[in-house]
This record gives structure tokens, sequence and C-alpha cells, in this order.
């Protein structure tokens, strides 16, 4: 789609996959030193004009019945809140508990349940402040997504489809093998739904995992490696070991937890 919103250039497109209810939405708008947001003629105003809902944003209307939760994504920590304005992470979302709608962002960190109904992300803002005035000039361009989804937000699976849509798998081609891995090469076993592996990096030469719980419920105890002579050893933040190895490991609602890799062979 092509067209102006006032004397603002823009062309805005979605796509729809066969799938999954995720909708990508990417949006480029042409700035000319226009005022978006609270407006002011005061070059030195002291009242914030970070107000979500006068920002230049994409608004929709969910169809949703009764009371109306906000669900936000903190680091490493989902929350419910009542508040209108969402300041999420990778994703905010709105919910009867039956049905809802979800934004996931990249680097649009908040959203707004607006008094009429609306649904909306805030995109861009260029407005006088007396901490710092930034007009904007030339061409900006923002991704986000829509993800429709019923019943509760666990049940959605939100938050790994968030983390899917911001981190798509990276790869990279090099000449063929000799078939001797196989046509799939898992570096850890099957793992709780509620679990997600947010790192794995080498540090001279010691290779670490990092895992969180992303639901706020416990996980029984699982199985990471299946070789025998592998062990995951439980370290700190700063890589220093703080426990035995463990074969079966359990989570605590919403810890994080970081192993070292060792192979004994």
């Amino acid at each position: 789609e092509y067209g102006f919103i006032a004397d603002i250039p823009y062309t805005f497109s979605m796509r729809f996959h066969s799938r999954s209810p995720r909708i990508d939405c990417s949006v480029e708008f042409r700035f000319d030193g226009q005022m978006i947001g609270q407006l002011s003629d005061d070059e030195r105003d002291r009242e914030s004009p970070f107000i979500h809902d006068k920002k230049l944003r994409f608004k929709c209307y969910p169809s949703l019945s009764g009371e109306v939760t906000g669900i936000k994504d903190l680091p490493f920590v989902v929350t419910e809140t009542k508040h209108l304005n969402l300041e999420g992470n990778y994703w905010t979302a709105v919910t009867d508990n039956v049905r809802g709608l979800a934004y996931f962002n990249r680097g649009n960190m908040g959203s707004v349940l607006e008094r009429d109904g609306g649904f909306s992300i805030p995109l861009s803002y260029a407005m006088y402040y007396i901490w710092g005035t930034r007009m904007l000039y030339g061409s900006y361009s923002y991704e986000f997504a829509l993800f429709p989804f019923t019943g509760t937000w666990k049940d959605a699976d939100l938050h790994r489809q968030a983390i899917s849509y911001n981190f798509p798998p990276s790869y990279i081609s090099g000449t063929p093998g000799d078939g001797s891995l196989g046509y799939r090469v898992k570096m850890v076993d099957t793992i709780p739904e509620n679990i997600l592996l947010s790192a794995l990096f080498v540090d001279e030469g010691r290779v670490f995992f990092r895992f969180y719980e992303c639901t706020g419920n416990p996980s029984g105890p699982f199985q990471i490696l299946k070789d025998p002579f592998d062990d995951l050893i439980p370290v700190s933040l700063s890589g220093s070991p703080i426990d035995e190895p463990e074969r079966l490991i359990q989570f605590t609602p919403c810890q994080i937890r970081t192993f070292e890799y060792k192979k004994y062979r």
C-alpha cells in the first residue's frame, strides 16, 4: 500500500503465511521535519512528548469482549497487567482469555491499549523537548508482526513464537560432506516446551549453554545430552563452576541456568 498520513508519505506491506497466523508487517516513512507526538510550540518544553497514543503508530481493533488484560515480555519473565501502556522486550499482547492479539516487535518496545478499544504499536515521534529534540528527515523503516491467538498466551506459545520471529535461523553454505553426520544434527536433545536455549557460545575454548524457563512454570527433570561421556556442569554467569555435573536438570519458574559443556572421551 502506498499513501500519505497528513503530508507524510509511506509504503506499507503485509506478508501472510500459509502455516502460521503470524502477519509480518513492514512500513517505510519519508519525513521532512514534521512534528509528531504531543504537539508543542515551546522549543524548551519540559512536558514529556513520549505519549504513546499521540505518536505515529499502527493501530488495529481486536475483537475482544469483557475484561481485557495486557501481557508484556520483560527480560526473562512475562507478566500480566491492567495498565494501558505495555512495554515489552520482544512482544506485547492483549487478551480476554478467550482470544487475543500480540505484537512482535523489532525495536519498537511498547504498545498501548487505547480507550476506544484500539491496540496500537508506536513507530515514530518528533517533537520539541528540553532534554533533547530530534526532528526526523529522510526515510525510516520499521518492522513488526501481528499474531492473533485463541486461549491463553501460554497455550499460544507466544514467547517462543516471538523469539522465532526476532531471531530467524542463521546459516551458511559450504561444500558437501561425506554424509557421516546424517541429514540432521542436534546440539541438544529434546527439551520441554517452556525451556528456551538463549545462548550457545564459546569463550576461551570453553563451550557454554544458557537456558531459561519462559512461562512461569517449573519443569520436571529432563536430559539434554544423549552421550554418556558428555557432561553439563552448572556454572555462574561469570563461568565459575557452582555444582557437580548433572545428567538430569530441572528449572524453577523463570529461572536462568548456565552450563559448561564437557566431553570426557
